[in-house]
C-alpha cells in the first residue's frame, strides 16, 4: 500500500493580492485520485507477480480470484474464458444461501454457468464465508487480451469506483500472459509425455503409472498387454521407413479407438505397444487382446499400389490385486509375448502370476501355466 502525503504551499493565481492554499476541496479530490492511482499501480504489480508465479492454470485462476477479491471485495465473479484458459467458472466468498441468490441473477447473463461450477470461499483462500451486504449491485468487466475472455465482478459502488480503465487493462494483460505461460508449460509437459510419432504416451509414463499402481495399499486387479508387429522389418526394407512410420501411427490410432478412455495406451518402443487395463480381470483382458489382434489383422495399408495386412503377437500378464510376485507384471507380459512369437506369431499368450504364500522367507517363483485354449487364436502358456 502506498501512502501519499499532501503538502501546503502558497499558490498565486490571477489575483496576486489574494494568496491561495493548496488543499481545498478540488485539491483534496486530486490527491485522492492520485492516491487511488498509486494504490492501483501497487496492486497491479503484486497481481502480475503472483499470478505469474504458477504454471498451473487452475492455480493461476485461483490466485487471480483471491487477489481480485482482496482489492474489489466482490460478492460474485464470473470468469468467462476461452477453452484452454479455463472455460466458464464462478467464484464467490459468500455463504451458500448468498451464493445461490446471486448466482440466480448472474445465470441470466451466463446461462451455461452451473451452480456446481462455482468455487467457494475455501478455494479462494478464505477461512470463512462472508455475509452478503446491501448495495452490491454494481459490476466491473475485465477484458483479457486478444479476445481470450472476460471477468465480471459483482461489487459495491465504492469498489467499482476504484476500477480505472488503466487498472482493468493491466489486470487483463497480466492474467492473459500468466495463462498463456501456464498453457504453454502444459503443452511442453504433454509433449514430454507423448511419443512424437503416434501421439501415445511414452514408456516412461507407462512405468510411472505402473509404479503408482503397485504402491497402492489395496491394489486393484491389473492387466497389461504388450503388442508387437510381426515381421515389421519387412515393411521398412520393402517400402521404406516412411511406410513403417505410417504403419505405427495407424496402429496407435486403432488402439486408441478400440480401448476405453480410462485405459493407458503407450508406445513401448520400436514396433511394440502396451495397453494398461486397470480394474480388469483376466478373462476380460484376454477378450480385449484377442479383439485387438483381429482388428489389427484386418487393417489394410497401401504402399506403392500394393495392399498390405499385418499381424501382431500379444503377451498378456495379470495381477488380481490379491497375490504378489517377485517378477514385475511388465516382465511377465514380455515373456508371454516372447512365447507368442516363438509359437508362430499372430496369437495371444498370457502369463499368470502364481500365488505366493504370505509368510516370511517362504515364497516360490512365479510360473507359466500350460492350459487349453479358451479363445480362438489365443494360446495360453
Amino acid at each position: 500500500m502506498f501512502t501519499v502525503t499532501a503538502f501546503s504551499h502558497e499558490y498565486k493565481g490571477r489575483d496576486n493580492n489574494r494568496p491561495r492554499l493548496w488543499g481545498g476541496d478540488r485539491d483534496r479530490s486530486d490527491t485522492m485520485l492520485l492516491q487511488r492511482e498509486l494504490e492501483g499501480l501497487g496492486f497491479l504489480a503484486t497481481f502480475a507477480q503472483e499470478v505469474g508465479a504458477s504454471l498451473n492454470p487452475q492455480e493461476v485462476l485461483k490466485t487471480a480470484a483471491k487477489l481480485l477479491y482482496d482489492y474489489f471485495h466482490y460478492t460474485f465473479a464470473v470468469f468467462s474464458l476461452v477453452e484452454g484458459f479455463g472455460g466458464l467458472t464462478g467464484y464467490s466468498p459468500l455463504d451458500p444461501a448468498g451464493c445461490r441468490s446471486i448466482w440466480l441473477k448472474a445465470v441470466n447473463e451466463y446461462p451455461d454457468l452451473k451452480y456446481a461450477d462455482i468455487r467457494g470461499h475455501r478455494l479462494m483462500g478464505l477461512k470463512a464465508p462472508v455475509m452478503a451486504m446491501e448495495g452490491n449491485d454494481h459490476d466491473i468487466t475485465i477484458e483479457l487480451a486478444d479476445r481470450c475472455g472476460s471477468i465480471r465482478l459483482y461489487c459495491s459502488e465504492e469498489s467499482a469506483e476504484q476500477a480505472t480503465h488503466k487498472l482493468l487493462k493491466g489486470i487483463g494483460e497480466s492474467l492473459t500472459t500468466a495463462l498463456r505461460n501456464a498453457r504453454e508449460h502444459d503443452r511442453v509437459k504433454e509433449l514430454s509425455l507423448r511419443d512424437s510419432l503416434t501421439g501415445l504416451y511414452n514408456r516412461r509414463v507407462l512405468e510411472e503409472i505402473l509404479n503408482l499402481e503397485e504402491c497402492k495399499r489395496k491394489p486393484a486387479p491389473l492387466s497389461v498387454l504388450i503388442l508387437d508387429v510381426d515381421d515389421f522389418k519387412l515393411i521398412n526394407d520393402t517400402f521404406g521407413h516412411p511406410a513403417g512410420d505410417h504403419v505405427l501411427s495407424g496402429i496407435g490410432k486403432l488402439l486408441m479407438d478400440n480401448t476405453r478412455k480410462e485405459n493407458i495406451v503407450a508406445r513401448h518402443g520400436g514396433e511394440e505397444f502396451a495397453v494398461l487395463l486397470t480394474n480388469t480381470g483376466l478373462e476380460t483382458a484376454l477378450q480385449i487382446a484377442e479383439r485387438l489382434r483381429i482388428k489389427l489383422g484386418e487393417q489394410e495399408f497401401t504402399f506403392l499400389g500394393q495392399k498390405v495386412r499385418l499381424s501382431v503377437s500379444i503377451g498378456v500378464a495379470h495381477n488380481d490385486g490379491q497375490t504378489s510376485s517377485q517378477e514385475s507384471i511388465m516382465s511377465r507380459a514380455d515373456r508371454a509375448l516372447y512365447q507368442a512369437k516363438r509359437s508362430g506369431k499372430n496369437r495371444v499368450c498370457f502369463n499368470e502370476a502364481a500365488q505366493i504364500t504370505r509368510m516370511p522367507d517362504k515364497t516360490r517363483r512365479p510360473h507359466i501355466r500350460l492350459a487349453a485354449n479358451r479363445f480362438d487364436g489365443v494360446a495360453i502358456v
